[in-house]
C-alpha cells in the first residue's frame, strides 16, 4: 500500500482478527505501528511479526473500557515515534453480547457495557488523538462499525445502537476537524471470519449470512485490511466522513 511510509499509526485492537491483518499490512507498507490489545501476548506476537518482516512496531497493552488506558496507548505512539498520523479503532468486546437481546429484555448493565465498549471507547480514543494529529498537521482516523447499525435486527439492540453512534461520531469528527487536516471514516463490516467469529457463531448463522451476500464467500480479515490501510494512507486523502460497507454485497435485511 502506497502513502504509508514513515507514518505512525495506532491500531487499537491489533492483536487479532481484522486489527491484526491491518497492523501487519501497515507494517509491511512502511508505517510505524503501535499494536494495542487487551491481550499483551497477542499484541507482542503481532509486533514481533511486523519487525521480523522488516517493519517497525511496538506492542502496548490497553483496555478499551478504560479511557485512561486508551489515552496511554495513543500517548505511547508519540513517546516512541514522536508523532501520531493514524488511528484505527477496531477493538471490540464479544462478552458484551451475552445478554443483549431486544429492547424489552436487555438489562441496563448490558446497555452500559455495549455503549462503553463499542462507542465511548472510540470517543475517548478520538478525544486523545485529535489534538495530537492537529499538532502534527493532520491525520486519519478509521473507526469500525457494523452492518448491524443499519439492519432491522431483532436482537443485540444495544450493540446496534452503539455502532450507529460510531457512525455519527465519525461524521462529527470529519465535519469538525476535516478542514484542519484530520480525516475520519468508518468501515461497516458484514460477516468476517475472524477467529472470534468462528468460535462463537454457528454454521447455521454463516449459511444464513452467505445467502444474503452477493459474493461466493464470506469475508476474511485481509479483505478489510486493504481498505483500512487505504483510508489511513495518503492515497485516501480525499475520502472523509464516509461509512464504507465492507460486506461482500450483504443485503441489510436482518
Amino acid at each position: 500500500m502506497d502513502g504509508l511510509d514513515g507514518k505512525v499509526v495506532v491500531v487499537a485492537g491489533g492483536g487479532g482478527g481484522t486489527g491484526r491483518a491491518t497492523a501487519r499490512l501497515l507494517g509491511a507498507s512502511g508505517a510505524r505501528v503501535v499494536v494495542g490489545d487487551i491481550d499483551a501476548d497477542r499484541a507482542e506476537e503481532v509486533a514481533t511479526a511486523i519487525r521480523a518482516d522488516g517493519g517497525e512496531a511496538v506492542a502496548q497493552t490497553f483496555d478499551m473500557g478504560d479511557p485512561a488506558s486508551t489515552s496511554d496507548l495513543i500517548g505511547a505512539a508519540v513517546e516512541r515515534f514522536g508523532r501520531l498520523d493514524g488511528l484505527h479503532n477496531v477493538a471490540g468486546n464479544p462478552s458484551a453480547h451475552r445478554h443483549d437481546g431486544d429492547v424489552v429484555s436487555t438489562p441496563d448493565e448490558t446497555w452500559d457495557l455495549q455503549l462503553r465498549s463499542h462507542l465511548l471507547a472510540y470517543a475517548a480514543a478520538c478525544r486523545t488523538a485529535i489534538p495530537l494529529m492537529l499538532d502534527g498537521g493532520g491525520g486519519s482516523i478509521v473507526n469500525t462499525s457494523s452492518n448491524a447499525a443499519r439492519g432491522a435486527g431483532t436482537t443485540r439492540i444495544a450493540y446496534q445502537a452503539a455502532k450507529a453512534g460510531v457512525e455519527t461520531l465519525t461524521r462529527h469528527v470529519a465535519a469538525t476537524w476535516g478542514k484542519r487536516g484530520v480525516r475520519c471514516n468508518a468501515l461497516s463490516y458484514g460477516v468476517v471470519l475472524t477467529d472470534n467469529a468462528r468460535a462463537q457463531l454457528s454454521p447455521e448463522f454463516f449459511a444464513a449470512a452467505l445467502a444474503q451476500t452477493w459474493s461466493p464467500r464470506l469475508g476474511e480479515p485481509d479483505d478489510v485490511a486493504g481498505i483500512a490501510a487505504l483510508l489511513l494512507s495518503d492515497a485516501g486523502a480525499w475520502i472523509n466522513g464516509q461509512v464504507i460497507d465492507v460486506n461482500g454485497g450483504m443485503l441489510l435485511t436482518g
